[in-house]
């Protein structure tokens, strides 16, 4: 009897080892064998998956702007991958990857593709005519591209009813979970530190809303010089990056930022933290908050798509308006009270339970895929 395989497809091998082991462990468990495509992988994140006996194989797929000569070379070079594995299951997430696997696929004569929408970026912001131009361009190729999937799963309740009210996929192929959950095993309840720690983790561009995280920590700082502010990152090539070198040498004088870097081990930098703030724009369910509350923290975000999914507010946390760094200092205020910082993050973990454990959400996901 031959070996059943899944293929998974992403614009991130980082993310795959990050975000979505337990996931991949689960087919492993089915006795599945998995292989990984992206594009790039760190390589001390590299042996996450091959310990685990999965095979990563590197792709040419640029998940950066929009060059068609790329998309179509992609395209070809996964139809022959997929006429070689011949999986039973292909899977993608970000939007490059689900474009070419998803017409891979019907090229090569595989019909049971899924794919995971884990948030829109910036291919809806039509500001100017050029991202219109973008919008309508993307919008096009996602839709051929997901008209070959079995079922689209979406991440937050926004996200799916905007591409169903953009006739981007039909609402019989959609299907909505919880975010891609979180380790609850994993992320345990520690103690919070007893002075006021706000803590930001993100990529280094304005969307993730750092430099309102910024300007409000200034107002606090002047308000309660115990409060700290820390801020875990990593540049990005962005179209709205911040200049790393900007924060390492302004950022504190200015604003009262402590610049940590790059955070190679969330959980240790989350403990350090009494307060999670996000205020991002806008995200599919960001997984950095869900590790924060499974962690017992109380959180700060946006009251935009994706973040609103992590906050019941003044239950768990505070949420506020994008890019209002004036009312997230006011929720940063409230939250020098440590005993409210202590009632909300212990929400944040009965919250993170009841609706975030990725075994749920996996069980799920299986599930509507039909994988027994």
């Amino acid at each position: 009897m031959n070996q059943k395989t899944m293929i998974l497809v992403s614009g991130s091998g980082d993310t795959v080892a990050w975000f979505r082991v337990e996931f991949l462990k689960k087919f492993i468990d089915k006795s599945y064998k998995v292989f990984v495509l992206a594009p790039d992988i760190r390589e001390d994140l590299k042996p996450i998956l091959i310990d685990l006996g999965i095979e990563f194989i590197y792709i040419d797929l640029n998940r950066k702007g929009f060059n068609i000569i790329n998309l179509f070379n992609s395209i070809i070079q996964l139809s022959n991958i997929f006429k070689r594995l011949n999986p039973d299951i292909i899977f993608s997430y970000t939007h490059k990857a689900i474009l070419a696997s998803s017409i891979a696929s019907k090229v090569s004569g595989h019909q049971n593709i899924f794919s995971f929408i884990t948030g829109t970026g910036h291919i809806f912001d039509d500001q100017s005519l050029k991202e219109k131009l973008i919008r309508q361009l993307g919008s096009l190729a996602l839709k051929i591209s997901l008209y070959f999937n079995k079922l689209i799963f979406f991440q937050n309740p926004d996200d799916k009813f905007l591409f169903e009210r953009k006739k981007i996929v039909s609402s019989k192929k959609t299907r909505l979970v919880n975010g891609s959950g979180v380790n609850l095993e994993k992320f345990v309840v520690t103690r919070l530190p007893s002075k006021p720690i706000f803590l930001c983790m993100a990529r280094l561009i304005k969307s993730k809303g750092i430099l309102e995280f910024a300007k409000a920590a200034k107002i606090i700082r002047e308000q309660n010089s115990e409060a700290r502010f820390l801020l875990f990152g990593y540049p990005d090539d962005h179209v709205d990056s911040i200049d790393e070198g900007e924060i390492i040498n302004e950022w504190n004088e200015k604003y009262g930022i402590e610049y940590m870097g790059y955070s190679s081990n969330p959980i240790e930098s989350i403990k350090e933290c009494s307060v999670f703030v996000l205020l991002s724009y806008k995200e599919g369910t960001p997984r950095v908050v869900l590790e924060a509350m499974a962690m017992g923290r109380p959180i700060i975000t946006t009251d935009t798509p994706g973040c609103r999914e992590t906050v019941i507010d003044q239950l768990n946390g505070f949420l506020v308006p994008k890019k209002d760094y004036l009312h997230a200092a006011s929720s940063m205020k409230a939250l020098l009270d440590q005993d409210l910082r202590q009632k909300m993050g212990n929400e944040s973990r009965k919250y993170c339970e009841s609706k975030f454990d990725v075994h749920n959400i996996n069980d799920s996901l299986f599930n509507e895929m039909g994988v027994k």
